[in-house]
């Protein structure tokens, strides 16, 4: 009967190259054992005392024996597949002695003399056996058939020599060596340029002399039982919205909907993006691919969001989504796996700078024009009506670049971001007046608050306008430096108590932001009306939907906060900063 059993199981593995490479294995593993009877004991001695020399003793007998274990094991491993100077191997010497049992130990011989030392990233937990593999040097994609490792390990690299059984199928010769990444690191200095594959052997070496001295990664599912294999994926449509749109891809089998691809742009946060990179992670592991192409998808797509806010000038970075994800694998949030994901997808995020069609020399002027009224009012000092004489004249050398464009050139630039550090933590009188600067140059601003507290504003706009919009800024603060030093060299400063006298410096900034404000925005509304009377065109409402378009594209969505009570004041010193505004009479300008 047994012998009728091995017949059924062969002629069912001829049919099925997989069921035949796991009958193989067994084997290949009995054969490997019988060729290391042909060995040279003082070689695998020899290999093993050189890993082991310099290292400080063990502490006790267990780890004597543990350490001397696998020295021998991993200097046997190597010796095996050494050849000699005749070019020959013990397995090649083992070949030409063994008398074969059957057809399984002439397939079982040839596969190890063809065997190969390879470094494996594996990709994909198939659903018949074992797993889809990236060969690391040469690029091949092996189907490694290997039910001892857990589905767990999807995305980890390892060191192993391979049997070919068919086509792209395999299975292992031998110990799988899993790589951390200073492994990963040693492994690759093997790889030989131009895609020529692995120094096979001196890799093989180097890499159990590294683990003899420092130890086998310990990886769940390898050498430990795994704690954390999912029974099921973690993850319901219910979890968040991010995961209801992975499911509906799952099930569809689509592509994401321009409603959806907005939805996912706008939860490009670090957590969103580890949550992402999570459920991808746990698809594999269960051998859902469906759903983990969707989480890919999805993943992309916050990814490429992200680089193009930096590439913007917006902050953030993928740098920083780096320490959440190692975060989330130090804290068992997320798989061992997740590192090598996020890594493997940030490489394919490629976002260019974007270029717009319009004339970039009449751009370079504007820009120089405006550093030049930099150099004339902040680099030495302005004050309130200074800084807005300034500001008109901006305002003018915007309007006529914006009119001598078409409105096909001006469609045709890309928006970007520049931040303002503020280096406060706490509101102050200055802010009133940023929205009145941004809409001065027909941006979009908003506030953030930096990784220690401090507050940033942020001005999003058309290039020219962007620069605009910083030039006048610090014209208005270095207008509120001068304008305030000489409120408090004056003889309102000097008539209240000292202990008033904080409280009148803050009650005559906020009268002279009120006014700086609305006089911003009288000249903006002025500007407006004059040009479509002039032109009859209007430059606002074309900037405006280019700027909302590219937030849209940017995924950023904002909230807008009530400014709550106002605070009490001084009334004299308050009018006092309100006066020093009303004084300034418009000029033509700096020239």
């Amino acid at each position: 009967m047994r012998r009728a059993s091995n017949k059924n199981e062969r002629e069912t593995a001829g049919a099925d190259p997989v069921r035949r490479a796991e009958l193989l294995r067994g084997t290949i593993a009995a054969i490997s054992l019988g060729a290391t009877e042909f060995l040279p004991k003082a070689k695998i001695e020899s290999a093993a005392k050189h890993w082991l020399v310099g290292l400080p003793p063990p502490p006790d007998e267990a780890e004597v024996l543990r350490l001397l274990g696998t020295a021998f094991l991993l200097a046997t491993a190597v010796v095996l597949f050494a050849p000699s100077a005749s070019g020959q191997t013990a397995m090649d010497r083992f070949a030409r002695q063994h008398k074969p049992a059957g057809p399984d130990d002439d397939m079982a011989i040839e596969a190890l003399r063809r065997s190969r030392f390879r470094l494996l990233r594996i990709e994909t937990a198939l659903p018949t056996s074992g797993f889809m593999s990236l060969d690391l040097a040469t690029g091949e994609r092996l189907h490694w058939v290997d039910d001892n490792i857990s589905s767990v390990c999807v995305g980890l690299s390892v060191a192993v020599r391979v049997c070919p059984i068919e086509a792209d199928i395999v299975v292992a010769a031998g110990p799988v060596m899993p790589l951390d990444e200073v492994m990963l690191d040693l492994a690759r200095s093997f790889i030989r340029p131009g895609g020529r594959g692995l120094a096979e052997q001196r890799c093989a070496e180097a890499l159990y002399r590294h683990a003899v001295r420092h130890g086998v990664p310990q990886v769940p599912g390898f050498d430990r039982p795994p704690s954390d294999v999912p029974d099921d994926f973690p993850f319901l449509p219910e979890d968040g919205l991010l995961h209801q749109i992975a499911f509906a891809l799952e099930a569809a089998d689509g592509e994401l909907s321009p409603t959806e691809t907005q939805s996912v742009r706008e939860m490009s946060g670090g957590g969103d993006i580890v949550d992402v990179i999570i459920g991808l992670a746990a698809a594999r592991m269960v051998g859902r691919e469906a759903l983990a192409s969707a989480y890919q998808t999805l993943a992309l797509v916050q990814m490429e969001t992200v680089e193009r806010r930096r590439v913007t000038g917006l902050s953030g970075s993928l740098d920083a989504v780096v320490a959440l994800v190692d975060q989330a694998i130090a804290d068992d949030e997320a798989p061992p796996a997740a590192r090598d994901l996020f890594r493997d997808l940030r490489r394919r995020v490629k976002v260019a700078p974007s270029r717009g069609t319009a004339s970039t020399d009449e751009l370079d002027k504007v820009l120089g024009r405006i550093q030049g009224l930099r150099e004339k009012t902040v680099d030495k000092g302005c004050t309130e009506q200074e800084a807005l004489a300034a500001a008109e004249k901006v305002a003018d050398l915007l309007d006529r670049y914006g009119l001598s464009l078409s409105e096909v050139e001006l469609k045709g630039q890309s928006c970007e971001g520049a931040g303002i550090d503020t280096g406060r933590k706490r509101s102050g009188p200055i802010d009133v007046c940023v929205p009145a600067v941004g809409r001065f140059c027909d941006c979009r601003v908003w506030r953030e608050t930096g990784p220690t507290g401090e507050i940033r504003y942020v001005f999003f706009g058309l290039p020219a306008d962007v620069a605009g919009a910083r030039y006048l800024y610090d014209l208005v603060r270095q207008a509120f430096e001068t304008e305030t030093d000489r409120f408090k060299a004056g003889d309102l400063y000097a008539q209240h108590h000292t202990s008033e006298r904080r409280s009148a410096t803050t009650s005559f900034q906020t009268g002279l932001a009120h006014g700086i404000a609305a006089k911003l925005t009288a000249l903006h509304e002025e500007r407006g009306t004059s040009m479509r009377a002039s032109t009859g065109r209007d430059l606002v409402p074309i900037k405006a939907a280019l700027v909302d378009d590219e937030l849209a594209r940017l995924g950023m969505t904002f909230e807008k906060r009530s400014v709550g009570r106002g605070k009490r004041v001084l009334r004299a010193a308050y009018h006092a900063g309100h006066e020093a505004a009303d004084r300034f009479e418009y000029r033509p300008g700096i020239e």
